[in-house]
Order: structure tokens, then sequence, then C-alpha cells
């Protein structure tokens, strides 16, 4: 049992330790031998447990994944599937250093999947969990009464993921954090295709001095 955990553990460190090569220096600062000495190991350590550049790509994927799963999952418990969806999408934008860095890291992933079937299957499922996590929020959000009830959910969330993918890319290539008018687009988007956002009625304000009437018997 220990040495399976050990080799999980080896694994994982191998896979950060690829992201941050990637996020650092781009695919084409991918190279075993600097995955191991950025993990703090010899080429032959790293061959042990990934055969090729791809496993390492996929592996650093899964590591990614998990990372930016929590944070999402966070955002996604609010009493507004709405305002939770807006969030989701939020954290999704290279607004920090990190962030851009992931961002780095994911452009890398989608230009190798176009050369590798298997890589390609692991993009294809990173998509699908992301788009189904924007999806059931529009249906809660329709169920919420906070969405129009016709709405193709499905469709609404590749569009919303097509926005943020774009934003990302932009960012990347103006060399700079994304901008707090860049989540405008995402609340413009939000707006068209959910419909405008429920009028809730406020309570009358009570003016002082006076108790608000009480129903006859």
């Amino acid at each position: 049992m220990a040495r399976q955990a050990d080799h999980t553990e080896r694994r994982r460190l191998f896979a950060a330790a690829a992201l941050s090569v990637i996020s650092r220096d781009g695919l084409e600062g991918l190279t075993l031998r600097e995955v191991a000495r950025e993990a703090g190991f010899t080429t032959g350590a790293l061959t042990h447990y990934f055969q090729s550049k791809d496993e390492v790509l996929i592996a650093a994927s899964e590591f990614a994944a998990e990372q930016v799963r929590t944070p999402m999952e966070e955002v996604e418990h609010g009493a507004s599937a709405r305002d939770a969806l807006r969030r989701l999408l939020y954290t999704a934008l290279p607004t920090t250093t990190v962030m851009k860095g992931r961002w780095r890291f994911w452009v890398a992933f989608w230009e190798r999947a176009a050369h590798s079937p298997q890589v390609n299957r692991v993009m294809q499922e990173r998509y699908r969990e992301w788009s189904n996590r924007i999806a059931s929020l529009i249906r809660r959000a329709q169920d919420q009464g906070e969405a129009l009830p016709g709405l193709d959910a499905d469709l609404a969330a590749r569009e919303l993921v097509a926005l943020v993918d774009g934003i990302g890319v932009q960012v990347l290539i103006a060399g700079k954090l994304a901008a707090p008018a860049q989540r405008q687009f995402i609340d413009s988007l939000i707006e068209v295709r959910l419909g405008s956002p429920p009028v809730r009625a406020a309570a009358a304000p009570v003016k002082a001095g006076r108790r608000p009437a009480r129903a006859s018997a």
C-alpha cells in the first residue's frame, strides 16, 4: 500500500513539474530532462513513470484540472444559480499570474491535441466536463426562474466557453492580465442568452414613528 502511495505521489510530483515548465516556457520548453530537473530527479527516474512527452502532458493536464475544480465547486453552491454561473466563469479568466500561466499551458495543450489523438481525447474530456458544469448551472437557473425556460442550456454553455477561450487568448497575445472590463463581456452574454435578470420587489420602507397597518380580523 505504501509503495502504491509513493508511486502515485511521484507521478503527481512530475505532473506538477511539467505544469510549471509549460506555464513558464511553453510547449517548446517541455523536455523530459527539463521536467525531471524541475522535479529534482534524474531523467531516468522520470521515464520509469512516463514513456513519452504526451504522457507527461496528459498527467500535467490532470493535475491542472484538479487544482481548478476546488475553486469552481466552491462558487457553484451559491443560492442564486445565475450569480454562481457568473462567478464560475470569472474563475476561469487569467486575472492572476498563476492563471495566466495556466492559460499558457492550455494553449500548449490545444496545439499538441491537433497532432496527438491521445492528447486530443483527453482535451475533449476536459471540454465536456467544463461545458457540462456550465450547462448544469444554466439548468438550475431555469429551475429558479433566473433564465429563460426555453433556452438550450448546452448551446448556451458552448457559447460561454467560446467567449472565455477568446478572452484568454486575447490576454496572452496582449501580454497582460485580464482587465475588469473583460468581465463585462461575460455579464453581457449571460444577460443576452439567459434573459434579463428577474426584478425582485423591494419591501416598502416604513416611515419613522408609524407602524405597519395590521390586517383587520
